[in-house]
């Protein structure tokens, strides 16, 4: 019996096997550089020269790390517009952020050049260094109360090592929740082609009465539309609920939906433009596969 070989279907799945064998290496790694325990300046700039062997095209993948004020990169390359990015949370707090840059245009893959797994790779990394910078500061403030100092600006002004204060607790769960929904929507079903976060929440600046602000690309019918908002509706008045628990605030519902179509995309019309906007691009939740 003949064993026909589908040489397309095999070079994908090498290819797909070759891109998680990167990724694992990078995260390895990073794992190395934590492990060297290194001081916060140090340690940011080996990031930011190793990480980029993750990615599909590390030949043009380029590195940032802003942390409170403070710019980590090497020389010698300019910021374009295709660059994916991931915050670093000190204790509940928005201390800077990762971002991943390609320094030329190959090719566009889900409304960009960068692949989902490779967010995913970004998300991990710039989870593992907020927790090794939080460490860092944990250890720092249990020494400076141990010391029983009256005075604690002076060590966080020494060191800079003190954990924050305030915390930015309003975006991290409606982020989570924003991407529980997408989790949960059924694309097909109410004839959505992809879901994006955009506004405060995204931004990392959400307070106690902030709306989450989802921008829909939808394709569906009028039916589908208004069976979509029924079932967005039942979250929106949760969530405003769960809100309500938490912060105080009573609000009619959480969610502010905007339905952007295939022609606003085409003309860079509406919500639209938040899409390829460099200065404030709307994140990408879920994406349907087809078309």
């Amino acid at each position: 019996m003949a064993i026909i070989f589908d040489n397309e279907a095999l070079n994908n799945t090498i290819s797909k096997l070759s891109e998680r064998e990167k990724e694992l290496k990078c995260l390895y790694k990073v794992q190395g550089i934590l492990n060297d325990n290194l001081p916060v300046d140090k340690f940011f700039m080996e990031i930011v020269k190793h990480i980029w062997g993750g990615w599909q095209y590390p030949n043009i993948t380029r590195v940032k790390i802003t942390f409170e004020g403070k710019v980590y990169k090497e020389s010698g390359w300019e910021e374009t517009e295709w660059v994916q990015s991931s915050p670093i949370v000190i204790d509940n707090k928005v201390s800077g952020k990762i971002e991943v840059f390609y320094t030329k245009f190959i090719k566009i893959i889900s409304d960009s050049q960068f692949l989902p797994e490779e967010q995913k790779l970004l998300d991990t990394i710039a989870h593992k260094v907020s927790s090794y910078i939080f460490s860092l500061r944990l250890k720092k403030t249990i020494e400076a109360i141990d010391q029983d100092r009256s005075n604690t600006d002076e060590i966080a002004e020494s060191v800079n090592a003190l954990l924050p204060v305030n915390s930015d607790v309003y975006w991290i769960w409606r982020d989570e929740m924003a991407c529980k929904i997408a989790e949960k929507l059924d694309m097909g079903k109410f004839g959505v082609k992809a879901i994006y976060l955009i506004g405060s929440v995204k931004n990392a600046t959400a307070g106690p009465a902030s709306d989450i602000d989802l921008m829909l690309h939808f394709g569906g019918s009028e039916q589908q539309k208004a069976e979509l908002k029924c079932w967005l509706e039942g979250w929106s008045l949760c969530l405003a609920e769960m809100n309500m628990a938490r912060t105080g605030y009573k609000t009619e519902g959480l969610l502010d939906l905007h339905f952007i179509t295939d022609f606003d995309i085409e003309k860079q019309s509406s919500y639209a433009v938040m899409i390829t906007s460099v200065d404030n691009r709307a994140k990408l939740l879920k994406k349907t596969t087809k078309g």
